[in-house]
């Protein structure tokens, strides 16, 4: 039987590599709604989103901005197209 100080480390181990996992392939992978919308950035106030934004359509070949309201992350997200 193991002990509750090997158990605890090995639950330590699983649930970082779940954490991990997840994190590491969805950076690699463009987040996408269905109106064509790409996650490009987060920004704490409304006004550097808006900033981003008006960057990303002068120097950056995108078309299209918006800036959404995450509440969960408490970040305003900048989405392109």
């Amino acid at each position: 039987m193991k002990s509750w100080r090997s158990r605890i480390a090995v639950a330590a181990v699983i649930g970082a590599a779940a954490v991990t996992i997840p994190l590491t392939a969805g950076s690699a992978s463009a987040v996408t709604d269905p109106d064509g919308f790409q996650l490009a950035s987060g920004s704490r106030t409304h006004d550097a989103c808006q900033e981003e934004g008006r960057y990303d359509l002068e120097f950056n070949g995108f078309h299209e901005f918006q800036c959404r309201w995450n509440a969960a992350s408490g970040y305003w997200e900048e989405w392109v197209r």
